[in-house]
């Protein structure tokens, strides 16, 4: 189910918004780990502190992802 979550969103191109003023609150953020160890986090439209867009819209994507998610509680 990630490997397929990552085909979907490695050609998305995340493109600077001209406007870099920080902003409050976000939808999701995905943290990828390998063996235990965090590799990369970035939010939808932030990355390293730097605000973008993206084509096509990422959103959808991850939402859909999201909502099909089997999660079990412990």
């Amino acid at each position: 189910m990630i490997k397929d979550f990552l085909k979907q969103i490695k050609d998305i191109k995340f493109i600077p918004e001209e406007n870099q003023e920080k902003r409050e609150g976000w939808r999701y953020s995905i943290t990828l780990f390998q063996d235990d160890e965090q590799t990369f986090q970035f939010g939808l439209t932030e990355v390293n502190d730097h605000y973008y867009y993206t084509e096509p819209d990422i959103h959808p994507i991850v939402d859909d992802f999201y909502k099909n998610l089997d999660v079990q509680e412990e």
